[in-house]
């Protein structure tokens, strides 16, 4: 079975008609999916083909996510009985986070917390991973294509929670009304841009940031209005480190430009052009 080739294109291509549906779930739900394999792409993990029948049927109405997920654990169970291999391959991990993703952004429980934060990552990586939703205890540096194999330089592990509380406190604290939307994006844009450079647990911060990210528009009576994050996750990853990482030697700083062109795309129906090399830094 882990032979399984990933989400074909023949499958992918068959979501086009939920996309371009006139039924406003199942374009909302096709859209959490892609949605959701797009923060999936950033670590090269895709869905498997045996996913499709299952999403379909929760798209089309007929399952709830709930059942959908019930369905695909039982799938991959009945695989770790019959083989008696307990490892937990890529597949398996892109198939149940990605539903898991879904999951989180249909549950209408959001706080703009810590906490929530923490209960995000756990929801998406429990039982898959070791410490989901604790948060890191070591040093972490991560050479980054966007900044010419540099490394953003991350707080130490032991001012992460204080940090996070600072943060949180912050933008609890924001008034949204008194801006303009230009300054609403920008400063939501920073908001993320600040948690991610926090780097807060041991692992896959930038999909739980990204999870996270979207919960919070979600909760504000946004709709996703298109499949950007499905091509273009890549994008707002970079975009996210240009967002806070600044060398004044090389006359570079920090700027949520790039991340609010992606969100207006993704949020607003915008066609702004998202071209990575535009973000690389050339280091001398």
């Amino acid at each position: 079975m882990f032979n399984q080739k990933p989400f074909s294109y023949y499958n992918m291509s068959r979501l086009d008609k939920y996309l371009n549906s006139r039924n406003a779930q199942q374009r909302e739900y096709c859209l959490y999916w892609l949605t959701a394999f797009g923060i999936q792409s950033v670590v090269q993990l895709k869905p498997s083909d045996d996913l499709y029948a299952i999403i379909t049927r929760h798209i089309e109405g007929d399952i709830d996510i709930h059942r959908t997920r019930d369905e695909l654990r039982e799938f991959y169970n009945n695989y770790h009985r019959s083989s008696g291999d307990r490892q937990i391959h890529r597949n398996e991990e892109a198939d149940k986070v990605a539903v898991r993703i879904v999951e989180t952004w249909l549950d209408n429980d959001f706080e703009l917390s810590l906490d929530h934060f923490s209960k995000v990552h756990r929801q998406m990586f429990h039982g898959i991973y070791h410490n989901s939703g604790e948060l890191r205890e070591k040093p972490f540096s991560k050479k980054e294509w966007v900044l010419d194999n540099a490394s953003v330089i991350y707080p130490k592990a032991d001012r992460i929670e204080d940090r996070l509380e600072y943060v949180f406190d912050k933008e609890r604290s924001c008034d949204y009304s008194k801006m303009s939307k230009t300054h609403q994006m920008r400063h939501y844009c920073e908001f993320i841009a600040s948690l991610f450079m926090l780097n807060a647990f041991h692992y896959a911060n930038s999909r739980a940031t990204f999870v996270f990210a979207v919960k919070y528009m979600l909760s504000r009576g946004f709709h996703l209005q298109n499949d950007t994050f499905y091509r273009e996750a890549w994008f707002f990853r970079n975009a996210i480190i240009r967002a806070f990482y600044t060398n004044m030697h090389q006359g570079i700083y920090a700027t949520t430009e790039y991340m609010e062109m992606f969100m207006r795309n993704l949020f607003f129906n915008e066609d702004n052009t998202l071209k990575n090399h535009r973000m690389v830094i050339r280091g001398e």
